[in-house]
């Protein structure tokens, strides 16, 4: 392996110098004959270890939520008599931001804050490679607590929000707390429109005049999005201290608006904080999932409609020089990119590709007609991208190879020589090559959710 790696880096230092070579030992017709490259096999599927960092790190955010105060019940008194007001307030980590909301008068002490290469024009830049393999379920670890935390495919946390319940007598004197801890996980999917999340509530503590308390919760999404299971919890038994509620919320994000195939939401929580006896309208707290996370939901996809969250950190396609289906394509590409001065394309739907892919391959020359599967146009970069769909005339026309160890990627055509100045490529390979490195960017788009207009990081490895 170590000697297979050696010999990629001293062919990429010579790659400039072969781009115009012209023609090999044997090949029919003054043309280049393709010969596949062979070597062990790596993964497809990795993160980018430069900056911006890779799109499965997590983000974070403070919790913004609202506090609120209310004379108590009747019903409510029964077991504190002194009391006359209830608050809750709600505080998480640091950066936990508290916005006020305008309820009863609180005592003063309160305080509150494709490659088709079939040419069916289906392209598998839209389908995964066989070879790829599945993601691993999303999951979301929280580092601050009393923070959102939540990555592109990883899902959304919150951990270790206090809601606090204080009752006050007529002077405004603090006459009995309850503190609760919640703790939610909210899961996406590549695959489904469908929004699992679980909740929890802890009573971790009482002082004073507070012996129990009832916790209720309401949840909700925004436009776009249907509220599938409202209540984690229903019910009104009492908690007491160390007691737990767990239950589970559902959303669904498939209230596509008129003419749109595309949704961007957010979440809403209220919490029902309250003495035994009242009503759950007398106190109540609320936060919801932050601006900079919001969910998006799609079906542009041609099989698969799912969710994701969208950061600052772009996904990441890799291609390897040493995989054995389509390594063979891989310095050139890199090359290519190199001209270009970026490692950004951008994803374009399926009708935009189709015709971008007619506007590079459009017409092609078979090298081997009758070979089924021998000789293919693959364009780059990928018709699937903003980027694609230049004017093959334009492209360098070029047939990579491998002979006698040694790659090299010559002209198609003697008379038409590349001049080393070409940002496009149109590619005679093998129809097994081109699939499988379309396939790779079938797999980023699935399991990345790309749809028209996201940016990925193009990437490559030895």
């Amino acid at each position: 392996m170590t000697s297979t790696r050696i010999r990629w880096v001293l062919l990429a230092l010579l790659l400039t110098a072969t781009l115009t070579a012209t023609g090999t030992v044997g090949a029919p017709e003054g043309h280049a004959a393709p010969v596949g490259a062979t070597s062990t096999k790596t993964a497809a599927r990795t993160a980018d270890s430069g900056t911006p960092t890779p799109a499965t790190t997590s983000q974070t955010a403070p919790v913004v939520a609202e506090d609120s105060c209310s004379p108590l019940s009747a019903a409510a008194r029964a077991t504190a008599p002194d009391a006359v007001t209830a608050c809750v307030r709600v505080a998480g980590g640091t950066g936990t931001t508290t916005r006020a909301k305008a309820a009863a008068t609180a005592p003063a002490a309160a305080g509150l804050a494709a490659d088709d290469a079939g040419g069916d024009g289906t392209g598998t830049e839209f389908e995964p490679d066989a070879d790829d393999p599945e993601p691993p379920p999303p999951s979301c670890a929280v580092t601050s607590p009393g923070n959102w935390s939540w990555s592109r495919t990883g899902g959304m946390c919150l951990k270790g929000v206090e809601v606090t319940y204080l009752l006050y007598d007529a002077n405004g004197k603090t006459i009995g707390t309850g503190l609760l801890e919640f703790n939610s996980t909210l899961a996406t999917s590549y695959k489904s429109l469908d929004l699992n999340e679980t909740i929890t509530a802890k009573l971790v503590r009482v002082t004073g005049d507070v012996k129990s308390l009832v916790v209720k919760m309401q949840v909700g999404c925004g436009a776009g999005c249907k509220t599938v299971t409202k209540q984690p919890w229903y019910g009104a038994a009492e908690m007491t201290p160390n007691a737990e509620k767990t239950g589970k919320t559902k959303y669904s994000g498939d209230a596509f608006a008129a003419n749109t195939t595309r949704s961007s939401f957010g979440i809403d929580y209220k919490v029902y904080v309250t003495m035994p006896g009242a009503t759950p309208i007398d106190t109540n707290a609320s936060w919801s999932s932050p601006a900079t996370g919001e969910i998006r939901c799609d079906k542009e996809q041609p099989r698969l409609r799912g969710c994701v969250i969208p950061t600052d950190d772009i996904p990441t396609l890799s291609y390897a020089k040493s995989h054995e289906k389509y390594g063979i394509v891989v310095p050139i590409y890199e090359e290519i990119m190199k001209r270009r001065g970026t490692d950004i394309l951008h994803a374009v739907n399926q009708t935009k590709a189709n015709a971008n892919r007619a506007s590079t391959c459009t017409p092609f020359t078979n090298l081997y007609p009758g070979q089924t599967g021998k000789d293919s146009c693959d364009e780059f970069p990928p018709a699937s991208t903003e980027e694609g769909g230049q004017d093959g005339d334009l492209c360098a026309e070029l047939t990579p190879q491998v002979v006698n160890g040694v790659w090299s990627a010559p002209a198609t055509w003697p008379t038409r020589p590349a001049s080393g100045n070409e940002t496009c490529l149109r590619l005679h390979i093998t129809q097994r090559a081109n699939s499988s490195a379309g396939g790779v960017l079938g797999s980023l788009r699935k399991y990345e959710r790309l749809v028209d207009g996201d940016a990925f990081r193009i990437k490559f490895t030895a």
